[in-house]
């Protein structure tokens, strides 16, 4: 599909989801696997709307399909299958999507497995299937203790913590070291990895990473500096509705921008939607430019490697852009 027009309620999804009271480092989500684990595979399942699925065991029955979402403060399931497995339910919960707050039912898990690794006492919200578009998201308060790694040419991310090595498709590998350079980035409200060293055709921008959103988003604060520093104002190519995981939609503007920088990467002319989305305003940026960076800038790079402990995010091996993203910025 080489335009926004026409695409249904799961293919602009962002998946941001955070459940007040349940932060992203939540010590509920106690970690089972020892230092001294080996590397675990875990089987990339087919990429869903461009973002990374993989194999996972609640109570011991699975595998299930769920999404590795950076934007998601909560790890969260599908109602279909909360009700299947029995869940037990707990208090319901207010849950902060892209477009609105929402309260949700939520239910107890018991142990999730993650292939070698597990995870004990979770309280996770509960959303319909069609709107996650997998039987569950994986939040913060599970890979927020992460060296969170996709590799984008081979399909896969890796997990790693204290030497134990967690691989989602692609090859095995051991002894691989991650970078220690990148950007160094703020925790935000909700865990969110908080960058301040990206401009947006020269505007300095607060951005945070959503692989769960296909595309990326600025809100209105960033659209009328863009616009500011343009001759032409900034022309809009058109509006396209946006869906957020809890059912909402509202109307984004999408325009091009001239130069996208992140650090001392240029990614050059980049097309790009506008909206001022509920999750700037639960994030604290609604008045100061801010990007929301989803899988399509993600795939802009051979590598990118979120280093929760070490606050730090790394771009490595920018790509050519797709003829698919140059498309979809044509009016």
């Amino acid at each position: 599909m080489s335009d926004f027009q026409g695409l249904d309620r799961r293919g602009l999804v962002a998946g941001l989801i955070a459940a007040c009271g349940l932060g992203a480092a939540s010590a509920a989500a106690a970690q089972e696997a020892g230092p001294d684990a080996g590397p675990q595979p875990i089987q990339l399942l087919t990429n869903l709307f461009t973002r990374v699925g993989a194999a996972v065991f609640i109570n011991g029955r699975g595998p299930f399909t769920f999404v590795i979402d950076t934007g998601a403060g909560t790890t969260s399931i599908a109602e279909s299958l909360a009700d299947a497995l029995e869940l037990p339910p707990l208090q319901s919960v207010l849950v902060h999507g892209i477009t609105e707050a929402r309260i949700t039912r939520s239910v107890a898990v018991r142990r999730l497995q993650l292939s070698g690794l597990g995870f004990r006492d979770l309280t996770c919200p509960v959303f319909p299937r069609e709107q996650l578009g997998a039987d569950g998201l994986i939040g913060l308060d599970v890979l927020g203790r992460f060296r969170l790694r996709f590799d984008v040419v081979r399909r896969s991310a890796s997990l790693t913590i204290r030497g134990v090595s967690v691989v989602t498709g692609g090859d095995m590998q051991t002894g691989s070291r991650i970078p220690r350079e990148g950007l160094r980035a703020v925790p935000g409200r909700f865990g969110q990895m908080m960058l301040t060293q990206v401009t947006v055709d020269g505007e300095p921008t607060v951005a945070f990473i959503d692989s769960g959103a296909q595309y990326s988003i600025g809100n209105l604060a960033l659209r009328r500096a863009v616009a500011a520093r343009r001759r032409d104002g900034g022309r809009l190519a058109r509006q396209v509705p946006i869906y957020g995981v809890t059912g909402q939609s509202l109307s984004a503007d999408l325009a091009g921008i001239d130069d996208l920088r992140l650090g001392a990467t240029r990614l050059g002319a980049t097309p790009m939607l506008f909206a001022d989305l509920h999750c700037f305003e639960t994030l604290g940026l609604s008045d100061r430019p801010a990007l929301l960076i989803g899988a399509d800038l993600l795939g802009r790079f051979r590598e990118v490697v979120l280093d929760f402990p070490g606050d730090t995010v790394t771009f490595s091996g920018l790509r050519r852009q797709s003829t698919r993203a140059l498309e979809f910025s044509t009016p």
